[in-house]
């Protein structure tokens, strides 16, 4: 009944859909398709194979006259892509449309949504990472009806040729002689015997088949961090994946990694960027962060474009004394002596899991405007966390993405996209050894002029009800300034 039950089971999974940042799987990404802004919200499945549920929406901008979706590996590029499907549009709202798309095999992928209309045609990628985190279970009872179904079939199928030998052939009205009754029986023991040797034999393909999967399913890098005085060190252990090495990092937003620490009664927060003193080992100064028990998360996105999320706890005995770390580097307390900036959360309707929302932000000094500058590239960075901890997610004003996962991947694609932090430019990218977009690209991203008003705004979907923090953070007058926030979600 297991091995039944485990192939039923897979099958399932390869035809239903269900996903990288701690308990948030959804994807959202808001920026632009040549002329057209768009937001782009992706469910991506648990199970690989399996299928990606996928919104487009285009915002401020009449209805396109066609939209079409494509899944793009970074390992096979365009020209291992297949056709693009057609999105339909949803029924009753303007400007929205949905699809569906199978991503069949493991690792880096993508979406490319292209849009056709008035204004011409325009394309941008969202990067998906195709992993499998899960397998479908099937109801008990499920399982013993097929059980018992296929046992009866099995006894129907010996009696059938049983039959077959025993009284095919002879004249109507007439016995079976023993001689035929004894053929029959043999032959229905011979025919069992075959069943079974090839049920067996499928047995055991269908646990190698099994066996593959669960090896291919995702594991992520851990992360172990150690306080070595005023010091954080943090190791990457690397578990057999698909080939995943730790010496391919490229940087995201400017930095190898992301790391965040926030204190267990989430009054202290950082956001720190380590440096690196070998392929798998990193470092950063503690900045004088108070004594206690703390979350540390970590970000880190590979040359193909494949983003990790990696957490584990650490206890600060004592504070540290300061050490000067990375210029970027940020942290807050909600005891922090307040300065002339202020950050305000403008009202929302109440915020319901699984709907698309806009978290928007004022920046104000003295209670006047004030114009932000970038902080790694970006209007601000925001970071969510569930108060039981099961929700993590960094967010930019573009959406969930990784910058550098959407470079890595428009370098495999055969035609110009548009990438997140160029709304006005169209550009075919390339990768250098590092999987980054070539210097030509980069120069010219930078002389986009780039103005930022004293306002910011993360698009998101919060995965499940409940209680959450928000630390917003932006720079001004040439300082990181972070704010908590905490919000109901319903």
């Amino acid at each position: 009944m297991k091995r039944i039950v485990l192939i039923v089971t897979l099958l399932l999974a390869a035809a239903s859909a269900s996903f990288a940042h701690i308990g948030s799987p959804d994807i959202i990404y808001e920026g632009n398709a040549g002329p057209y802004k768009v937001q782009v919200t992706i469910q991506p499945p648990d199970v690989v194979p399996g299928i990606a549920q996928i919104l487009v929406k285009l915002q401020n901008a009449p209805a396109a006259t066609k939209v079409t979706l494509q899944p793009v590996y970074y390992e096979y590029g365009s020209e291992g892509a297949p056709d693009a499907d057609v999105a339909t549009p949803v029924p009753g709202q303007s400007g929205m449309y949905q699809g569906k798309l199978w991503l069949m095999g493991f690792g880096s992928s993508s979406v490319k949504v292209s849009i056709e209309g008035a204004k011409g045609y325009g394309s941008t990628l969202a990067p998906v990472p195709a992993i499998a985190t899960a397998t479908r279970k099937m109801d008990y009872g499920t399982g013993i009806a097929l059980c018992i179904l296929g046992l009866l079939l099995f006894a129907g199928l010996v009696s059938i040729i049983g039959a077959c030998v025993r009284e095919a052939t002879i004249l109507p009205g007439r016995i079976a002689t023993p001689k035929r009754k004894r053929t029959a029986a043999i032959v229905m023991a011979i025919t069992a015997l075959v069943l079974i040797s090839t049920l067996t034999f499928a047995g055991k393909w269908w646990d190698a088949v099994e066996g593959q999967y669960r090896k291919n399913m995702y594991k992520p890098l851990q992360l172990n961090a150690i306080v070595e005085n005023n010091r954080l060190d943090l190791k990457l252990n690397n578990p057999e994946w698909l080939g995943r090495k730790t010496s391919d990092l490229v940087p995201d937003h400017g930095k190898l990694m992301h790391l965040f620490m926030v204190s267990a009664d989430k009054k202290i927060f950082a956001h720190l960027h380590p440096q690196r003193s070998d392929s798998n080992l990193f470092y950063t100064s503690l900045h004088s962060i108070p004594a206690g028990a703390y979350t540390v998360v970590a970000e880190v996105v590979h040359k193909d474009g494949m983003s990790e999320t990696l957490t584990d706890t650490v206890t600060i005995n004592s504070i540290p004394e300061y050490l000067s770390g990375d210029t970027d580097d940020s942290w807050y307390t909600d005891n922090t002596t307040p300065d002339s900036i202020t950050i305000v959360s403008e009202p929302t309707a109440a915020i319901k899991a699984g709907q698309p929302v806009s978290l928007n932000y004022i920046v104000k000094r003295d209670r006047k405007d004030v114009a932000l500058q970038p902080y790694l590239g970006m209007a601000g960075h925001a970071v969510v966390m569930k108060d039981d901890g099961s929700v993590f997610i960094h967010l930019h004003p573009m959406g969930t993405i990784s910058m550098a996962a959407q470079y890595a991947i428009a370098g495999r694609v055969d035609e110009k996209v548009t990438l997140c932090n160029s709304p006005n430019d169209s550009l075919s990218t390339k990768l250098d050894t590092l999987g980054l977009a070539d210097k030509s690209h980069v120069t010219l991203m930078k002389e986009i002029p780039v103005t930022f008003s004293n306002h910011v705004s993360f698009p998101y979907a919060f995965p499940k009800a409940g209680n959450y923090y928000i630390w917003v953070q932006v720079k001004e007058g040439n300082k990181v300034h972070t704010k908590e926030f905490k919000v109901r979600v319903v």
